[in-house]
């Protein structure tokens, strides 16, 4: 052990806090901005335009990986890993702007894509929602077959005393579904669906909670929003139901959308990814595009990975370990790992003996850059963003 030497953390401000202690002159504050590394992947690219960015990246002072055979233009496409620090990346977009195949467009993409800022508000029929603070999504099964809760809310005295506990918690948004979702289970048509949900749908709007619908038929989205439902949290991304964008958008409704590899009955059946991170993304991001192209506003869009539909074990937990890798679009991220199998096959407990280690899962989120967690435990879930609020605010200067 060193006396002389200690380990600092990349965080600007923690940086900030030592360039103070240390007595540096006020220009050098900006040296925080080489304190963390960001990696870029920067997609099909040509072999001229690949060579020119990492001949331009070592100039800036950076790193840039390719395909071997780039260099020899010996391939034909090749995807760009970009590797450095805030400052570094700004003198790689000046570089840039000043080059031929179409890498002045890239200078612009890569500056927006770096000054891009996470949405703070979500936009929803009837007003907005801050998402300053994490925020808590009870769940509500009205279903005779969903995996932890399944026949526990089906009359309305059952939902009712739910609802009542979710509200009286202060949680403001409830989940409320009307199908099970769970790997095998057998869909309902939108008639029995509506029938599920409609006494619980009401009930919760009448008592002022901010109403979501876990559903992707448009005919069920239509009648909930009618009711003054705020989200449809399409486990589907919309790419079930066709319908479903327009539907949204002509009610300006909120929108979660969420990766599944298949409908609930053969999700499982589908779960090998040539790459799965990228693919997951990639499905999340044309949903959204689906979205924003049918007319619902960007501040009105969450997107969900997909804990446990289409996923092997080890595919949540890669979720888990790499989610801040989706907060690059700036829209909020919704997680729900709540009492599902990921969690339960690890601790060897049933579904409802897992409260603590959802907790830890949902922590973890939490601190990788989830924004909403749809849960089952609300009480320990206040609880555990009580702590993450206090983790968050914990500044150097106390």
């Amino acid at each position: 052990m060193s006396r002389f030497l200690q380990l600092i953390s990349n965080d600007a401000e923690r940086l900030k806090y030592e360039f103070k202690r240390i007595g540096v002159d006020e220009y050098a504050f900006k040296m925080a901005g080489k304190g963390k590394s960001l990696n870029i992947k920067v997609r099909d690219l040509i072999p001229a335009q690949a060579n020119i960015i990492k001949q331009e990246s070592l100039a800036a002072g950076m790193d840039a990986a390719v395909s071997r055979g780039t260099v020899g233009c010996n391939v034909n496409k090749t995807d760009l890993l970009l590797m450095g620090n805030a400052i570094q990346y700004k003198r790689l977009i000046d570089r840039l702007k000043v080059q031929p195949y179409s890498l002045k467009l890239l200078a612009e993409e890569l500056f927006n894509f770096l000054g891009k800022k996470k949405n703070r508000m979500l936009i929803i029929p009837s007003g907005e929602l801050a998402l300053d603070e994490p925020e808590i999504m009870g769940i509500l099964n009205v279903t005779p077959d969903s995996f932890s809760d399944g026949g526990e809310y089906l009359l309305h005295t059952d939902y009712k005393r739910r609802i009542d506990e979710i509200n009286a918690a202060g949680v403001k948004v409830i989940d409320i579904g009307g199908e099970s979702s769970r790997p095998g289970s057998t869909p309902v048509d939108a008639e029995t669906e509506k029938e599920r949900i409609a006494g619980a749908v009401e009930y919760a709007l009448s008592i002022g909670l901010k109403v979501s619908v876990d559903t992707y038929k448009s005919a069920v989205a239509e009648d909930v929003l009618k009711k003054g439902a705020d989200i449809i949290n399409d486990i589907s991304g919309f790419k079930f139901d066709r319908d479903m964008p327009k539907v949204c958008a002509d009610y300006g409704a909120a929108v979660c959308l969420m990766h599944t590899s298949s409908t609930p009955d053969k999700m499982q059946q589908k779960t090998d990814y040539a790459n799965f991170l990228e693919e997951v993304k990639a499905y999340l991001f044309d949903s959204a595009e689906m979205a924003l192209k049918a007319g619902i506003k960007e501040e009105s869009i969450i997107l969900d990975p997909g804990f446990g539909f289409g996923k092997k074990l080890n595919d949540n937990y890669l979720l888990l370990k790499y989610l801040d890798e989706f907060t690059s679009t700036g829209l909020p991220i919704l997680i729900g790992v709540s009492r599902k199998s990921m969690i339960n096959r690890v601790v060897d407990k049933s579904p409802g003996e897992t409260a603590l280690a959802s907790k830890i899962a949902e922590t973890i989120a939490l601190v990788k850059g989830a924004d909403i967690v749809r849960t089952h435990d609300i009480s320990e879930t206040l609880d555990m963003v009580k702590i993450i609020r206090e983790y968050r605010k914990a500044d150097p200067d106390g």
